[in-house]
C-alpha cells in the first residue's frame, strides 16, 4: 500500500489528525478502508429486506454525506445532518440539492423542529456520543417507523455502557467522548424507546463485524447492526434475540 494512502488509513481507523489529515480535514472520510467498510454497511443493509422506498429519512451524524446516496437512491426524502458545521458545510458544497443542517445530538438541539420521520438512519455516530441514551430517547421521539443503527459495541453479557475519549478529528465526537455500549445494553434501550429491537442474523462482511460473541477479546473494535421499530417486523434475517454466533454476508474485505 502506498505511505499516503496507508497514513489516511490509519487516521481513519484510529481519528487522527495525519499532516494529510490537518491539510484536508474530510480525507479522513475518503480513505480506503473507510470506503470499504460503507460498501459492507450498505450490501448488508440492502440484504436485510426492509421496506425503505420513498420514506422520510433522518439521518444523523452523516460525516459529508457519502452514506446517502444509498437512500436517495431508494426514492427516501432525506434530511442529511451531521454535528460538525464544517462537515455539513461540505454536503451542501457537494450536493446543493440535498437538505442538509447542523445538528449535534449532545448539544440539545430541537429535534422537534425538524419534523418526523419514518426512518432514522443512524451508521457510524452512537458510538462518537456521550450520552448514548439520550440520544436513542431523542431520536425515538422524531421517529415513527425504524431506526437503523450501526455501532461499536462492549464485549460482554451485561447490559452496560463504556465512555472513551474520542480523538480530535472530523469523523469522531463532537464533543470529545464517545462510548461502548454492550449489545444488550443496546436491545434493551431500543425495546424501551421504539417498543421493538432486533440484531441482524448476519454481519457485514467487514472484519470489524464479529461473528462469534463468546471468542476472547482480540482488537479494540467490534461492530453491529441493530434496528429499532415502533411495530414488530417478522423478516427472517432480523433477531429478537441477542445470537451469539452470526453468520456473515457472503463477499466483502480481507481481514489480513
Amino acid at each position: 500500500m502506498h505511505a499516503k494512502a496507508l497514513a489516511l488509513l490509519v487516521a481513519w481507523r484510529l481519528g487522527l489528525r495525519s499532516a494529510t489529515a490537518e491539510a484536508d480535514p474530510f480525507a479522513v472520510f475518503l480513505a480506503p478502508e473507510a470506503h470499504a467498510i460503507n460498501a459492507a454497511r450498505q450490501e448488508h443493509l440492502a440484504s436485510l429486506g426492509l421496506d425503505l422506498a420513498g420514506k422520510s429519512v433522518l439521518e444523523v451524524g452523516a460525516g459529508i454525506g457519502l452514506h446517502t446516496p444509498f437512500l436517495v437512491q431508494r426514492g427516501c426524502k432525506v434530511l442529511v445532518t451531521d454535528g460538525n458545521a464544517e462537515n455539513v458545510a461540505e454536503i451542501r458544497r457537494r450536493h446543493p440539492d440535498w437538505r442538509a443542517e447542523v445538528l449535534d445530538l449532545e448539544r440539545g438541539d430541537d429535534l422537534r423542529a425538524l419534523g418526523v420521520f419514518d426512518v432514522v438512519y443512524c451508521y457510524g455516530l452512537l458510538y462518537h456520543l456521550g450520552n448514548p441514551e439520550q440520544a436513542i430517547a431523542r431520536l425515538a421521539g422524531a421517529c415513527r417507523g425504524q431506526i437503523l443503527l450501526e455501532t461499536c459495541v462492549a464485549l460482554g453479557d451485561a447490559s452496560e455502557v463504556h465512555l472513551v475519549r474520542d480523538p480530535r478529528s472530523n469523523n469522531q465526537a463532537v464533543q470529545g467522548i464517545g462510548c461502548r455500549p454492550t449489545r444488550a445494553w443496546l436491545m434493551d434501550r431500543l425495546r424501551h424507546h421504539f417498543g421493538h429491537a432486533y440484531t441482524t442474523r448476519a454481519q457485514p462482511a467487514y472484519p470489524d463485524f464479529e461473528t462469534d460473541w463468546k471468542l476472547p477479546e482480540t482488537r479494540t473494535i467490534y461492530r453491529a447492526v441493530f434496528v429499532g421499530s415502533k411495530v414488530p417486523l417478522a423478516l427472517p434475517t432480523l433477531a429478537a434475540d441477542l445470537p451469539q454466533r452470526q453468520a456473515q454476508l457472503a463477499g466483502g474485505v480481507d481481514s489480513n
